[in-house]
């Protein structure tokens, strides 16, 4: 069993197996092979029918789970009657031997269960005689007063690495198992009914089960890329991927995942890459009950990832019950490289850079450079690089980097002209320029050819809130909630380009808003100084001075050097009215290389200290710079 962290669930479980098999194989090897192929038939069809799922084969066994102890009960003595019917097309009746019980279980990432409950449930059906259908006392004890079941009790049986359990043969009436199939049927028709009506879904992040444990970015990679491709559908919620991958090796119930993101369903899977091979392992889980609705598993030559990536989105999207319009389906996981070798450098960039700190962004700008080394057409990488350049510009105000930066984007925009991603990243490279009405129009086409981009909308926003166009920027982080609702960031700026704007019944609803989002995203991830840092100054301007006062320590605590950190420090020591501490506050991020250009103009957190000397001084250096 792999050592991944994997969710657990109670759910009822049968093993069955074809009684007197290896004899049958050791005097007629082509008869036992029609067997199998009988039992493997008739456990698909049958388990469906109850709404059940085949885990796996096992040779001439069957392992099969089903979200109630009655259905799993009927789904068995159905099958063993009809067995019993259909092996004699083999030449010779066989019978099956099946032990039921209920259990909790572990979920593998490719739809494997593990745990006690499945160890058990081998165990009983190991202690069945041929044609009997046999259940633990825990699952007699739930369905003892249905109707259409009768039991003989076999007393306590000691099972190794069970210990005793009580066990019962049941039987079914027969008119008691039609009329289950065609309540299961019934309740198939209903799940169908509500496919078409799941509108959210949260792809978790993908275990790295490589033997190393060393392709974390890969299987990262792979699942943003899933993540990308199903938020760019209409009427899908999908939240980001900060938040999906906080429960990254979380020993939580789906019920509890889906209810803290507030999803219906969750994607998880497991990659393992072996040479030039890839495993890839997925499951669909409806969040509601914890049931799967769709697993797969695709074993395939490691070229084949971006085939894989796309077909594993488009069975969600099929699983969903929805379907592409002609526009979704042209932004739909469009690789811009054919060379995976390339590809893996460009994924280990993206994990570095969503770092953000300075030194993952260097790191992160060294594999981007790789990547287009190895194909110098990879026009998602040349994006890449040019955000990598505009960070670093903003901490070391190094010119080469600007410059570099508009290389690299304009090179995105060269080789894919309709990359949304480039063209963000170009209106960053101009808006640090100062070249505002060019910026703006790169941040236009990128919304124009992918209306789902977040960075899109959020960093125009800022763009304009610096421009000091604060009505416009209200309108765009507005837009940005849209695309991602539960962003805290986005609220935050709407507050405060509100408070810049003198609505103040407005600001106040959209501070409230924000803390709400960022209490949500904090216990996800409790320990990032930056929603701590943004917060407190929301909760002063709600009033909250105390609890401001535990946000700024807690956010200093966690990055004490953060240029960002600092200068929100200093913004709340202006807001608190304490004008010395907030100018020395500035001075200090400002030398940690906080790169806030002509924001500071415009934030509404330093209007206590808008004409003091000391702070007109930082704005003119600024400015100069």
């Amino acid at each position: 069993m792999p050592k991944t962290s994997l969710h657990h669930h109670l759910v009822a479980l049968w093993f069955a197996d074809i009684a007197g098999y290896s004899a049958r194989a050791a005097e007629d090897e082509r008869g036992a092979l029609q067997l199998v192929e009988i039992l493997q038939a008739l456990s698909r069809s049958t388990v469906q029918r109850y709404e059940g799922r085949v885990v796996k084969f096992l040779g001439d066994a069957v392992l099969a789970e089903f979200p109630s102890t009655e259905l799993a009960v009927r789904a068995a003595a159905a099958l063993s009657q009809q067995y019993a019917e259909q092996s004699a097309k083999s030449g010779r009746v066989h019978d099956l031997r099946i032990g039921v019980h209920i259990g909790d279980v572990a979920v593998d990432f490719d739809g494997d269960l593990y745990g006690d409950g499945v160890n058990a449930t081998a165990r009983i059906e190991a202690a069945v005689d041929p044609g009997q259908v046999v259940i633990s006392e825990d699952v007699w004890r739930q369905i003892r007063g249905r109707e259409g079941f009768r039991f003989e009790p076999l007393g306590d049986k000691t099972l190794k690495g069970v210990g005793s359990i009580g066990l019962y043969a049941v039987t079914v009436e027969d008119s008691a198992t039609t009329r289950s199939v065609s309540d299961a049927e019934t309740k198939t028709q209903r799940g169908e009914q509500r496919k078409g009506k799941i509108r959210s879904i949260a792809v978790l992040p993908f275990a790295d089960l490589s033997a190393e444990g060393d392709q974390e970015h890969f299987s990262d990679g792979v699942a943003e890329e899933i993540l990308n491709a199903l938020s760019k559908i209409g009427g899908l919620r999908v939240p980001a991927r900060t938040s999906c991958f906080a429960f990254r090796g979380a020993s939580l119930d789906a019920r509890e995942i889906g209810q803290r993101l507030a999803v219906e369903t969750l994607l998880d899977g497991s990659i393992r890459k072996v040479g030039k091979r890839v495993r890839v392992g997925v499951q669909l889980v409806d969040a509601g009950n914890g049931y799967q609705l769709w697993s797969e598993r695709f074993d395939r030559e490691i070229e084949d990832i971006f085939a894989i990536q796309d077909e594993i989105a488009r069975r969600v999207v099929e699983a969903l019950g929805l379907a592409l319009t002609e526009r979704e389906e042209c932004r739909f996981l469009k690789p811009s490289t054919t060379s995976v070798e390339a590809y893996e450098f460009y994924l280990r960039g993206r994990k570095l850079f969503h770092k953000w700190t300075r030194q993952s962004v260097e790191f992160a700008r060294q594999m981007f450079e790789r990547a287009v080394k190895i194909d110098p057409e990879f026009a998602a990488a040349w994006a890449g690089l040019a955000n990598t350049y505009v960070d670093l510009f903003r901490w070391g105000r190094k010119p080469r980097d600007l410059e570099e930066a508009q290389h690299a984007s304009e090179h995105a925009l060269k080789l894919e002209p309709h990359l949304a991603e480039a063209y963000v990243s170009a209106g960053q490279a101009l808006a640090i320029q100062r070249r505002y009405a060019e910026a703006a129009t790169a941040f236009d086409r990128a919304i124009e050819l992918d209306p789902t981009v977040f960075d899109a909308y959020y960093l125009y926003g800022r763009v304009l809130f610096e421009s000091g166009d604060i009505e416009k920027a209200a309108k765009l982080f507005e837009k940005a909630q849209g695309a991602r609702p539960e962003d805290y960031e986005s609220r935050t700026l709407m507050a405060q380009a509100l408070t810049q704007l003198g609505r103040q019944d407005e600001a106040r609803r959209a501070n409230e808003l924000a803390v709400e989002a960022i209490e949500k995203y904090l216990e996800l991830t409790p320990d990032e100084a930056r929603p701590y840092s943004l917060g407190a100054s929301v909760l002063i301007r709600l009033g909250e001075t105390e609890r401001s006062k535990g946000w700024t320590e807690q956010a200093m605590t966690l990055a004490p050097s953060d240029p960002l950190i600092l200068y929100n420090a200093a913004c709340n020591l202006a807001l608190l009215g304490q004008s010395e501490r907030a100018l020395d506050g500035l001075e200090r991020a400002i030398e940690a290389g906080v790169a806030v250009g002509d924001w500071i103009t415009h934030d509404p957190d330093f209007e206590s200290v808008r004409n003091h000397p000391r702070f007109q001084a930082i704005v003119k250096r600024i400015a100069a710079s």
